[in-house]
């Protein structure tokens, strides 16, 4: 009887998770595992197979002997322990587990954790194999420290996780929304563009902090990979590029959001370019970090380039939704196609085209979204 709750949990909880993330935990295989673990030389004839090996395990050895390596290793245990978190606490308000409430809160809080720790473990697994790894790794390296960190970090998140979902269980149906306790938000100004900042900070900061941790995260790898290229503008075409893809997910929340509940303003009198300028305003804001972080990185003048392309092609992937609609898939294949075009034309030296192209295309989409409605 003893394990009858963990398994009852994993049934509940852990495998709906792995059919759910199917095509995430695929793409962070093939993308970031297949590298991580062992990374092909191409040219191995003047390489001893030492060589090799080492040259193959450089992502493992640089996450556990260089301080931004490890941070990136982190940054992926936080950010899947973030989303096996959230989808917890989702499945939790389905009304098929609502029987939870009333029949594993009456156990005591030890073995309520206990349970929780197992559906922890089992969704954490793809972390745990690439912690493993890489304390295997910089042991055969000989660096010592962050493998003996590894197992009480994975530990902490796995811990954290069981408690939050013990809490959530266990927390009163009547406690205050999140909109309640943030009575803070009153007395700031909210004009019609920055209502869906505002359902970040209440509804979604799990995927805010999230987007906002993998874009500076991300950007500052970059960086650090091309140190000598700070005055380059395709670089810093590059940084704009990639921050505005990382934004993909908040781009279609936003969408959802005027589709869902701003549907009234479709019928307010503005034009194209007073919904571009709306638009420029709130993704300006939402922007605010990777725009402070070029002018902080980079030459004022590079800066300022990487900046319109940012704020440019968020409001072209943007607009691309008012053609695509709800439909996720189809949305994430064209960006990615669109993006890659983008970089092909950013490598050819064409960044300052890419900054007007991408806010007229924007503006075209828009104007031919209000034509048609």
């Amino acid at each position: 009887m003893s394990n009858s709750l963990p398994r009852l949990l994993v049934r509940l909880v852990a495998k709906p998770f792995y059919r759910e993330h199917t095509g995430l935990l695929f793409g962070l295989f093939v993308f970031l595992f297949s590298s991580f673990f062992y990374t092909n030389v191409l040219n191995q004839t003047h390489l001893t197979p030492a060589q090799i090996l080492a040259t193959a395990l450089r992502l493992a050895r640089a996450s556990v002997s260089h301080p931004l390596g490890t941070a990136a290793l982190l940054g992926v245990f936080l950010f899947y322990s973030l989303k096996t978190w959230q989808y917890a606490a989702r499945r939790l308000r389905e009304p098929e587990v609502h029987f939870l409430r009333y029949s594993t809160t009456a156990l005591p809080a030890a073995r309520q954790l206990r349970a929780w720790a197992v559906v922890q473990v089992v969704t954490s697994l793809p972390i745990i194999v690439l912690g493993t790894y890489a304390g295997l790794v910089g042991v055969r390296y000989g660096y010592w420290l962050v493998p003996l960190l590894i197992p009480g970090i994975l530990a902490g998140l796995i811990g954290g996780g069981a408690g939050y979902c013990v809490r959530l269980l266990n927390r009163p149906i009547d406690e205050p929304s999140a909109a309640a306790r943030t009575g803070w938000l009153r007395r700031w100004p909210k004009p019609l563009f920055s209502l869906f900042l505002y359902e970040l900070l209440i509804r979604r900061r799990v995927a805010l902090g999230v987007t906002k941790l993998l874009s500076l995260l991300s950007l500052t790898l970059i960086l650090r990979v091309f140190p000598d290229g700070h005055t380059n503008l395709r670089l810093v075409g590059l940084l704009g590029l990639w921050a505005a893809l990382v934004h993909a997910v908040l781009l279609y929340q936003s969408h959802e959001f005027e589709d869902t509940y701003l549907r009234f303003a479709r019928n307010f009198p503005y034009h194209s370019g007073q919904v571009l300028g709306q638009q420029a305003a709130l993704y300006g804001l939402l922007l605010a970090p990777e725009l402070i972080w070029l002018a902080v990185a980079v030459p004022p003048g590079p800066a300022l380039v990487g900046g319109l392309l940012l704020l440019s092609t968020t409001l072209l992937f943007r607009a691309l939704l008012y053609r695509v609609g709800l439909r996720m898939k189809t949305y994430l294949r064209l960006l990615f196609g669109l993006f890659l075009l983008l970089l092909l034309a950013d490598m050819f030296n064409l960044t300052l085209l890419l900054v007007v192209g991408g806010g007229l295309s924007a503006w075209g989409l828009l104007h031919r979204r209000s034509f048609a409605d």
